[in-house]
């Protein structure tokens, strides 16, 4: 006897659930987007059991919750803290989705059609890649490290382009205003935590994962045994980023080099930092992030070739810290002057 179910996701697409139970079979289930469809798959399906035509799939059928439960206890903890948080939160929302379905027969035009939602809702661009990429990846650990399903459908949905944009960086007015609102912050660690950002370039989640146990105040460098992209990275200190270090590590109490208070490490200087922005005067579109793009910025405008820059940036792929390139024009006016000479 088969039975079908109505189930309205968080954007208010409905599904519906088919499912044919008969004794001494196999409890079979699909699921789809109109009423229609069910019933006809509801009927072919009860005419083939009857004729003796239907082979039963041998292999067990998960839902999306079930692969998020799974990819949440083996592959988030590898991750950073700020990447977990942000993910857990893509995570709820494909629950929300599609969490009661299998993962089978989620198709790539479903999958197409949310991703459409949420740029219609004026998500931008990076934030709708984030969504696609998340489910995306858990889709390959189901593939490849559980043998769940044999292909990912995720491979068959265009993801949105990227806006070119401007790269933002602070000009030296902007960054020493900045850090003269910092050191007059009441948070006493937020005018460290900046330095540390200006003098490495690191991500605001790296930062606050060092420790002092991977801080080499002798030598003078840092290591992330893992950064955002999975590699193991050593830097040097230098200037007053090394002054700073040696302090942080006098004077940790937790083992780690800038305090993290309770909960998501970040809250600790959120409120600081957003001060010490509006007392700067700077424009909105200034976050933390920016101390990264700056470093990039003025490594690129002092002729640091793009590989070291890559090196020192951690990118796993030199065409990302090529969109610097722009700013280093130095060598192109070298040539044309050369072409120049010899020809005119």
């Amino acid at each position: 006897m088969g039975t079908i179910n109505t189930h309205r996701a968080k954007d208010g697409v409905i599904t519906y659930r088919a499912r044919i139970q008969r004794k001494g079979q196999q409890t079979l289930s699909a699921t789809f987007t109109s009423l229609r469809e069910a019933r006809q798959w509801m009927t072919l399906a009860e005419t083939d059991i009857i004729a003796g035509r239907y082979i039963p799939e041998k292999r067990r059928q998960h839902t999306l919750n079930e692969l998020f439960d799974q990819y949440q206890r083996d592959v988030m903890p590898l991750k950073g803290d700020e990447t977990q948080r942000s993910q857990n939160y893509t995570i709820r929302y494909w629950r929300q989705t599609f969490g009661h379905r299998y993962i089978d027969e989620i198709q790539p035009h479903e999958i197409r059609t949310v991703l459409t939602t949420l740029t219609r809702q004026g998500k931008a661009p990076a934030t709708v890649i984030g969504y696609h990429t998340t489910l995306s990846h858990a889709y390959q650990i189901a593939m490849m490290d559980y043998q769940w399903v044999e292909t990912n459908p995720c491979r068959l949905v265009r993801k949105p382009s990227l806006p070119p944009g401007r790269i933002r960086y602070l000009t030296n007015e902007e960054r020493s205003r900045l850090l003269q609102e910092c050191r007059r912050s009441k948070n006493r660690h937020l005018y460290s935590l900046c330095v540390m950002a200006l003098y490495t370039g690191l991500r605001r989640g790296s930062l606050l994962a060092l420790t002092t146990k991977n801080t080499d105040i002798t030598r003078g460098t840092i290591t992330l045994e893992r950064t955002k992209n999975g590699s193991r990275l050593t830097l040097p200190l230098v200037g007053e980023a090394w002054t700073v270090a040696r302090e942080l590590v006098k004077t940790s109490k937790d083992g780690y080099l800038f305090p993290r208070g309770t909960g998501y490490p970040w809250y600790y200087y959120r409120r600081a930092w957003e001060n010490a922005i509006k007392r700067a005067g700077l424009s909105d579109d200034v976050s933390f992030h920016t101390l990264r793009h700056s470093v990039s910025s003025y490594l690129v405008q002092c002729g640091i070739p793009i590989y070291t820059v890559s090196q020192i940036l951690a990118h796993t792929k030199v065409t990302t810290t090529q969109r610097y390139s722009h700013l280093a024009v130095d060598h192109l006016r070298e040539a044309l002057e050369t072409m120049t000479a010899r020809l005119f």
